[in-house]
């Protein structure tokens, strides 16, 4: 494999591993509700992933080899940036709801 390639896919394994280990497990451990005032903190760090999978996304598509890996890297990144886009929506909402709530409470 060339090495570029090899040192991109080790990576994105690397970091699966990571996120999976220091991320989802210590969540899923929890059951209780993430505090509200915090909420959007969670959103805007995952949209931040999400836009970093779509970036990749993007290199394969303008990097590929075959038509057969165009197609569904277009896909992943049309995909990603849709959610990407929720997220940050879903974050500025979160983010309002929560300084609403703070005034309320002053």
């Amino acid at each position: 494999m060339d090495a570029e390639l090899q040192k991109a896919v080790t990576g994105l394994g690397e970091a699966r591993e990571k996120l999976r280990d220091e991320v989802a497990t210590p969540l899923r451990a929890r059951r209780d509700r993430f505090p509200e005032a915090d909420e959007h903190l969670l959103l805007g760090a995952l949209a931040a992933v999400v836009e970093s999978l779509e970036e990749i996304a993007l290199v394969a598509v303008e990097r590929r080899s075959t038509h057969f890996t165009s197609s569904p890297a277009k896909v992943a990144h049309d995909n990603l940036g849709r959610a990407s886009e929720r997220l940050r929506e879903a974050e500025r909402q979160s983010g309002r709801q929560a300084e609403g709530r703070a005034g309320l409470n002053a």
